[in-house]
Formats: C-alpha cells, sequence, structure tokens
C-alpha cells in the first residue's frame, strides 16, 4: 500500500542521513547522492521535500558553506531537475523549483545567472 502522507522534518531527515551513508560512494563519486535523491523525491510524488534536502545540504555541509558555493549548488540541483523534466514531465519538476521562491532560502543564494529575465525584446 503505498502511503499518501507527507514525513515529518525529523524523518526527513533521517532519510536523507541514511540515504546519505549507504549511498556507494566509491562506485558513483562523493557528491551524487543528493541529486539522486532530488530526482528521487521529485519524481516519487514529494517535490515539496526539495527544499528540505537543500536546507539541509547549506545547513550540514560545509562544502555549501559560502554564498558561492551555494550558488553552484543551486545549479546543479537546477539542471538536475530540468534533465528530470524528459522522464516525468513538466510538473513535478516545477514543484521542485519553488525551493528557490521559499522565504527561508537566504538571497545570495539565489542564482538568476541562466534566466532570461533579463533579455529586452526589441520589436521595431
Amino acid at each position: 500500500m503505498i502511503s499518501t502522507t507527507t514525513p515529518t522534518t525529523e524523518e526527513t531527515l533521517t532519510l536523507f542521513q541514511k540515504i546519505e551513508e549507504n549511498f556507494p560512494h566509491q562506485t558513483l563519486g562523493d557528491n551524487k547522492w543528493y541529486i539522486l535523491l532530488l530526482t528521487a523525491i521529485t519524481a516519487g510524488g514529494h517535490p515539496e521535500l526539495a527544499a528540505e534536502l537543500y536546507k539541509h545540504l547549506i545547513t550540514s555541509k560545509p562544502e555549501f558553506s559560502t554564498p558561492e558555493q551555494r550558488k553552484a549548488l543551486t545549479r546543479r540541483l537546477r539542471e538536475a531537475l530540468i534533465k528530470l523534466v524528459s522522464v516525468v514531465g513538466v510538473v513535478k519538476p516545477c514543484a521542485s523549483f519553488a525551493i528557490h521562491l521559499k522565504p527561508e532560502i537566504p538571497v545570495p543564494d539565489t542564482d538568476i545567472s541562466t534566466s532570461r529575465s533579463d533579455i529586452l525584446y526589441s520589436w521595431d
């Protein structure tokens, strides 16, 4: 039977830690577990947990302690979600994109370097 409940924050963090501990780092590399986890929770119907994953990474991992490191993380997560569109469609990855709109995400971490919001269109 499939559970339709959303896990608590404590259950979510425990899940993240267990996945990181049991991830095959030797064969797949170190900083790949959270990419796999992001795509799994997004495709599996819990895209809202992407914000919890991001908060977990920036609060518990020293490699994401500076704004520049967090921007690089944001780009990497966004790239994974864009690639996921071809597998699960647009809706679920778009829901995970909302992690960048959450008020608890520090403003210096937002990265719009690859957006088209600053393009001026000339119709003349």
